[in-house]
C-alpha cells in the first residue's frame, strides 16, 4: 500500500486496487464513478481535508516521522506527494487510457493530490508547530516528456503543478520537486518551486544546458537539491568523497558559480529499496560532503 502511486489514491473516485496482482486502475466505467467524483470535488471545495487523509495502513513512515517530530524539535520537516504528471500518465483507467487524458477525471486527481498535501502540513504542524515544512512533488515521469510517448504541452505541465505548489504555499509551507532522470528542466524551473531536486550525479552536464533558467531561478532565490551522492549499486563498491565534490566544484565553476549561491547536499534519488546500511552510508556521505562544501 505504499507503492508511491497507490499511497496516494485514497478518496479518489473509481480506484480500484489488486493487491495480489499489484496494480491499481481507475474504474471509471463502475456504477456509483460519477457519485465518487461529484463527492470527491465537493469535500475539494468545502475545504474538507479529513476526506483526502493518508491513513496509516497507506503511509506508516509518515507516521513514524511524526511521532519523531513531537518528541524532538527539528528545524525542517520533508513530506511528499506524487506529482499529478507522474500519476496521471502511470495510473490507467479500465479502458487502459492513461487517466491523464481524462479531463473531469484528471482535475479531480490534481486536486485531490493538492489536498493530500495541505493534509500532510496540517499534521506536520500539530505535530511540532515551529519546524519549518517542506512538500516535495516526485514527478519521475517527466523524463518522458517530449517522447513521442507523451503529448503534453509546456503550459499543461508547468499550470498542474503550480495548482498544487500554490495550495502548499496557502499552507505556509516550501514546495519542492525532484525528477530522478534527465528531462526538460526549462518545465521545472518555470513552475514557482521553492527547491528543485535533481540527479547530478548522472545528469549534471545535462542540467547544465539551461543557463538561463537556473539564472532566472536563482534570481527569485530558488534553491538546488544537488543529487550527487548516487543511490545505484556503485556506492556498495565503493565511491571516494572527494570524487563527489571535485564533480560539484567543477559544475560551479562552468556555470560561473552560480548553482552554489543556496544548495543542498541530496542522495541522487530515494533509498527506500536499498539495504539498511547502504542507505546509512548513503546519507552519512551527503552530510561529509556538504559540510566540505560548507553548504
Amino acid at each position: 500500500m505504499e507503492n508511491m502511486y497507490v499511497q496516494f489514491s485514497e478518496g479518489m473516485p473509481g480506484v480500484k486496487i489488486d493487491n495480489n496482482n499489484k496494480t491499481i486502475i481507475i474504474d471509471n466505467q463502475r456504477d456509483n464513478f460519477e457519485e465518487e467524483l461529484e463527492s470527491c470535488l465537493q469535500h475539494y471545495l468545502d475545504g474538507d481535508l479529513d476526506y483526502f487523509s493518508i491513513s496509516r495502513n497507506y503511509a506508516e513512515g509518515f507516521y513514524a516521522m511524526l511521532d519523531f517530530a513531537s518528541k524532538n524539535k527539528y528545524d525542517f520537516f520533508k513530506g511528499q506527494v506524487i506529482g499529478p504528471i507522474s500519476f496521471g500518465l502511470s495510473v490507467k483507467q479500465k479502458n487502459q487510457q492513461a487517466v491523464i487524458y481524462n479531463q473531469d477525471l484528471y482535475q479531480a486527481i490534481v486536486k485531490a493530490l493538492a489536498m493530500k498535501a495541505a493534509w500532510q502540513v496540517r499534521e506536520i504542524k500539530k505535530a511540532n508547530p515551529k519546524t519549518k515544512i517542506i512538500i516535495f512533488i516526485d514527478e519521475p515521469y517527466l523524463v518522458s516528456v517530449g517522447s513521442s510517448f507523451v503529448s503534453l504541452s509546456k503550459e499543461k505541465i508547468i499550470s498542474d503543478i503550480n495548482e498544487l505548489v500554490q495550495i502548499i504555499h496557502q499552507n505556509d509551507a516550501w514546495a519542492g520537486i525532484h525528477c530522478c532522470g534527465n528531462t526538460d528542466w526549462s518545465i521545472i524551473l518555470g513552475t514557482e518551486i521553492d527547491i528543485l531536486s535533481f540527479d547530478a550525479y548522472n545528469y549534471l552536464d545535462n542540467f547544465l544546458l539551461y543557463k538561463k533558467e537556473i539564472k532566472n531561478f536563482l534570481r527569485e532565490e530558488g534553491i538546488f537539491a544537488w543529487g550527487i551522492i548516487p543511490t545505484s549499486d556503485i556506492v556498495k563498491k565503493g565511491i571516494k568523497k572527494q570524487e563527489l565534490i571535485d564533480k560539484v566544484k567543477q559544475a560551479v565553476k562552468k556555470s560561473e558559480g552560480l548553482l552554489l549561491e543556496e544548495g543542498i547536499i541530496t542522495p541522487s534519488c530515494g533509498t527506500g529499496t536499498l539495504d539498511l546500511e547502504s542507505a546509512k552510508k548513503i546519507h552519512v556521505l551527503a552530510c561529509e560532503v556538504a559540510n566540505d562544501l560548507s553548504i
